[in-house]
């Protein structure tokens, strides 16, 4: 696999070529973080933003 280095944690991405692309050259939570988890700039990372599969949610 070629070096696939995520755009905002600067760490190593382990998936597949595609998904890296499609996620902005992230990891899908740097990409959610990113693009989806607080749109309105009041959501901390660290709370659930109430999207399914949020990483920040329980569980």
């Amino acid at each position: 696999m070629s070096d696939q280095t995520c755009m905002r944690c600067g760490e190593q991405v382990e998936s597949s070529r595609d998904d890296y692309e499609v996620f902005e050259r992230m990891h899908w939570d740097c990409f959610h973080y990113a693009y989806e988890h607080d749109l309105n700039g009041e959501v901390p990372e660290s709370t659930d933003c109430g999207m399914p599969g949020c990483p920040s949610g329980a569980g």
